[in-house]
This record gives structure tokens, sequence and C-alpha cells, in this order.
């Protein structure tokens, strides 16, 4: 299952797609099978939730296929095909991604993703695809300067050692892939593309929940 950004905006596109390949589903239903898909039991929960976020560090939701088949299921539509949500989740148009796939040596593509992420301030995750084979690189380097101490914070060797923790767990289908990593930088090589786009999503769900967790005021 993939990961998303709750944003405005990458709502409004998964909605766009799906009203275009679900036109006898209404609207409302569709919103209300995308909201059990992201985790919340009603839209006006997952709009309580976008809003409590705000904007600057939208909380992240696996996307869940089933509770999205599942509720349109209970609103009265038994679709027989039905929009593979992760795909969605994972299109290059979508709005706010966590990560991109770019092609091995696309420095222009590079170059701006990387402008992307400084100016979302986000860590810098991509994954790159060869002939055989793909590589996922992190770099908390497009991160906001003021919280370049955040991995330390967190104990650098407790957030390499969960780093490491998902790159074993998600790499089932790439038995020679290898990595070097640190909490602040890294990559792991020699997956296939499955395996990269779930070891991207696990690797940037870790460093995005430290640099969220970082930024949460303190109680009084």
């Amino acid at each position: 299952m993939a990961l998303l950004a709750l944003t405005n905006d990458n709502l409004a596109f998964f909605k766009r797609s799906l009203r275009a390949d679900l036109p006898a589903v209404g609207s409302s239903h569709l919103s209300e099978a995308l909201a059990a898909a992201l985790g919340s039991r009603t839209g006006i929960a997952l709009a309580t939730r976008l809003r409590e976020d705000g904007a600057e560090m939208p909380s992240l939701a696996t996307v869940d296929q089933g509770a999205f088949a599942a509720r349109l299921a209970d609103l009265g539509h038994r679709v027989a095909t039905l929009p593979a949500l992760d795909a969605l989740a994972r299109s290059p148009d979508l709005p706010n991604r966590i990560w991109a796939v770019l092609k091995d040596g696309d420095r222009p593509a590079l170059n701006a993703w990387h402008g992307e992420c400084q100016r979302r301030g986000i860590p810098y995750v991509y994954a790159t695809t060869g002939r055989q084979h793909a590589r996922v690189d992190w770099d908390w380097i497009t991160v906001n300067p003021a919280f370049d101490g955040v991995p330390s914070d967190d104990g650098e060797s407790k957030l390499l050692d969960r780093i490491v923790g998902a790159i074993r767990a998600n790499a089932t289908s790439s038995p020679k892939a290898n990595f070097d990593a640190s909490a602040f930088a890294g990559h792991v090589e020699r997956l296939s593309p499955e395996d990269a786009h779930a070891q991207a999503d696990a690797i940037f769900e870790l460093l995005y929940g430290a640099l969220r967790q970082a930024r949460r005021p303190v109680p009084a």
C-alpha cells in the first residue's frame, strides 16, 4: 500500500481521477470511500484532520484499496474493476509527492525535484531506474537548516536502526540489494521496482516523522 501526504491538492487530484474512472458513483460517495481508504471514518473526519494538521506539515496516510472497495460496497456500489489507488498515490502528476521516480542520470529532473523538496522543507527522497534495477536515495539537505539536528536529537543510532530495519523489511524480492546508510543520507541499490517504491515510502515516513515530531509545539 502506498503512502500519501494528506493535502487538499492531493485529495482534489484523487477525487478528479476517481470521478473520471467511476462516473456512476456520486461525488459524496466517492469522498466517503476515499476517506475510508485514508483511515478516516467519514469525509468530515478527514477534512477535520487536514484542518488540524495545517498546510505546512501535513500528516501521511497509507492508501487502503480494500477499505475503499468495502466502503463503496456499503454505499451500494459494487464495482467490478476499481482504479488502483496506489498508482494514483505514486503518479508523477500528484501535486504534493513525497518522493519521485527519476531516470538515472537525468540531472535536470534531479535538480527540479531537489528544488521542490527544498521549497516544501521535506527530506529529499527519490528512486532512480536503470535497465535491470532501481535505487533509492535520501538526504536531509533540503530540510530547513533550523532542523539539521533532528536526526541526532531523535537519537541518530535509533533512527538509523529503524531505517536499516525498514530497508531489510522491504527488500523481499531484491536478494542482491545492498545499502549505505546514515540517519542523514544514504542509498539502497539493486532493488526491484516494487521494492524501490516500498523502500522510498518507508524511508520517507521515518525521516518525515522525525521532522514532524520536532516541529510540534511543546505542551505548556
